[in-house]
């Protein structure tokens, strides 16, 4: 027998060996070891799996309308993702980001007027706030807190807005938001018996639209469920101005024409630090929108008249985005964009549908909203 065979007992059974306890504890010491190699090469893939997702998607946090009702009337319309900002949310918001978080609008505060002394003031951020949202790519309307008590005051305030908002592209509506600060001078007016009927509110708002109508821009009211129904009645003035009704929750119940829908007040996004307002806008599909008051808006071709085309069927994203290339042409002249319009491109930051929003310019007017496959 070779002296490396190791010899059978007489039960023909291997002798079992005792392991020396040194080399017990190597061999214990390197499978502790190996399964912590695992441990770490597992966390280390799922660490890359979500960097490369967060790379892709230009975005940790999107904003979407995922968990909301809308009502019925808007079942063909594009639900357009926004906000709305004051010098609240800080100075240091990263518009970039916030645009590739889902964001394709946000409305601006310019100014207010104080609910106790009822002085104007300019927001401290706003200028920064509609230079960096514009040259982002959103589309920008802006707002004025309001504490008016009478029609002067309102007229007023929408002076004062003007002001602030000239040689400044305005996309969307110019907004008197109109809310009842607790103890201030609205709602000692309205405690004390002097605002007693709807007309009046109506009179204060629709003073402050006419005068914003009036130089050229699209005049908007914003209030909440409350103040729309049971101080102002929203179905006689939703004629005469773009509505903006605030109600939080999963669905609002105003029923008269509202464009937009603040639905939160506690949203998160990449660029802004701590929560903001969540907004909706309601987009029809190649119907044409005023961008301009009507006394102005009849001088000019409008963009419904143009003939616009895409290049592709359908594009990729790019750089987290996806930009489509467009023909626009009136009556054989092709346009030149930048000069004869604008483009902003919404819901184009995830595949689906995108939307391409051509805006007149100089000799063209109003805006229309375009779709487009994204893959």
């Amino acid at each position: 027998m070779s002296k490396n065979t190791a010899q059978m007992p007489s039960s023909g059974k291997r002798k079992k060996r005792s392991i020396p306890a040194q080399i017990r504890r190597t061999w214990a010491r390197r499978i502790r070891n190996n399964k912590l190699k695992t441990f770490l090469i597992v966390i280390g893939f799922i660490l890359m799996v979500n960097v490369v997702s967060y790379v892709r998607t230009g975005s940790s946090i999107r904003l979407t309308d995922e968990g909301y009702v809308h009502a019925k009337r808007f079942v063909d319309n594009a639900v357009i993702n926004g906000l709305d900002v004051s010098e609240h949310q800080g100075d240091d918001i990263n518009w970039t980001k916030v645009k590739s978080s889902g964001v394709d609008f946000v409305f601006i505060r310019a100014g207010y007027r104080t609910a106790g002394k009822g002085e104007l003031f300019e927001d401290k951020y706003f200028r920064k706030n509609i230079r960096g949202a514009s040259k982002a790519g959103l589309m920008v309307g802006v707002y004025f807190y309001s504490q008016a008590i009478n029609p002067d005051e309102s007229v007023e305030e929408a002076n004062y807005l003007l002001k602030l908002i000239k040689g400044y592209d305005i996309d969307l509506p110019v907004v008197i938001d109109f809310e009842i600060y607790p103890g201030g001078r609205l709602e000692k007016a309205i405690s004390s018996g002097n605002m007693y009927a709807a007309y009046m509110y109506h009179d204060i708002v629709l003073s402050f639209c006419r005068i914003v109508k009036n130089a050229g821009y699209e005049p908007g009211i914003y209030a909440n469920y409350d103040m729309f129904t049971n101080y102002m009645d929203a179905g006689l003035i939703d004629d005469q101005a773009t509505l903006w009704v605030a109600q939080y929750g999963k669905s609002t119940a105003l029923k008269s024409g509202y464009t937009f829908w603040q639905c939160s007040e506690s949203a998160k996004v990449d660029g802004i630090e701590g929560a903001v307002d969540h907004n909706f806008w309601y987009v029809k599909p190649n119907k044409t929108y005023k961008t301009r008051a009507v006394n102005s808006y009849s001088k000019r071709v409008s963009v419904s008249k143009c003939d616009i085309s895409f290049k592709k069927e359908s594009y990729r994203l790019k750089k987290h985005r996806a930009k489509a290339k467009l023909i626009v042409q009136y009556e054989g002249k092709k346009l030149r964009k930048g000069r004869d319009y604008d483009v902003f491109f919404l819901n184009n930051t995830a595949k689906g549908t995108g939307y391409a929003l051509i805006r007149g310019l100089n000799g063209y007017t109003g805006y229309i909203a375009k779709p487009y496959m994204i893959k």
